[in-house]
């Protein structure tokens, strides 16, 4: 019986536990595949936590409770979810470097500080660490099973495009009264921005965090000078808009 979601729970704590290590697992077997079996594990790991996005719309759909002000895939993660099959099957380059940080950064915190309400066992708690967990993994199946060097070509990318959609989203939230990626006002649960003050600056507080962050994310390929590169077999697009 679902009895409430609360962070750093019991519950909490064994969702994390779970989602790491079925990372790993996959991971090592993507490492040991054939060519062929390492694209299909990537389109599958991005193919799931799709699908789940699509699976709730379908249900508060047919249920009538699908609401635009908070079920539309306009959080990151959420776009990055309906993003990710397609950027994987292109074998897009810069929007998997650019991608790797907003994961590695942005959804690990989703992860570790969820905006959940309902508890084991309700479709709610698996679609979320579904969807999240499922970002997390298939970008970095995808970096390190491909050997992708991260560059700080992606690190700039990763950062201009950021300002991009927060620009966009709070327009987008100002048109509807919405709040996607909070630029209106924090989430009601208790997150990392309560620690940031109010509005706004909690929003200028997290720009510099979500920079500190991807700088520690560049820390691994500037360490290790030795990483073999090997996407050569990605696309980077001469037009750079996706």
């Amino acid at each position: 019986m679902d009895s409430g979601f609360q962070s750093f729970s019991l519950q909490h704590f064994w969702a994390l536990f779970a989602c790491g290590l079925i990372t790993y697992t996959v991971i090592r077997k993507g490492k040991s595949a054939e060519e062929d079996m390492k694209t299909n594990i990537a389109l599958v790991l991005a193919g799931l936590t799709f699908s789940t996005l699509l699976i709730e719309a379908l249900i508060k759909g047919s249920e009538g409770t699908y609401d635009y002000l908070n079920d539309l895939p306009l959080f990151l993660c959420d776009l990055v979810a309906v993003l990710l099959p397609f950027i994987l099957y292109s074998r897009n380059r810069k929007w998997i470097g650019i991608l790797y940080f907003w994961a590695m950064a942005g959804t690990i915190q989703a992860l570790i500080t969820p905006d959940l309400k309902e508890g084991f066992p309700s479709f709610h708690f698996f679609r979320y660490f579904m969807t999240h967990a499922g970002i997390v993994a298939a970008i970095l199946y995808t970096v390190v099973v491909w050997k992708i060097r991260i560059t700080w070509k992606d690190f700039f990318n990763a950062i201009v495009f950021a300002q991009v959609y927060l620009v966009a989203i709070h327009l987008i939230n100002q048109l509807l009264g919405s709040n996607y990626a909070y630029t209106m006002h924090k989430p009601f649960g208790p997150t990392i921005l309560d620690l940031m003050g109010a509005w706004p600056w909690y929003i200028l507080w997290g720009e510099l965090l979500m920079i500190i962050l991807f700088l520690l994310l560049m820390v691994p390929f500037l360490a290790n000078k030795g990483y073999q590169k090997d996407d050569s077999s990605l696309q980077e697009p001469e037009n750079d808009d996706f």
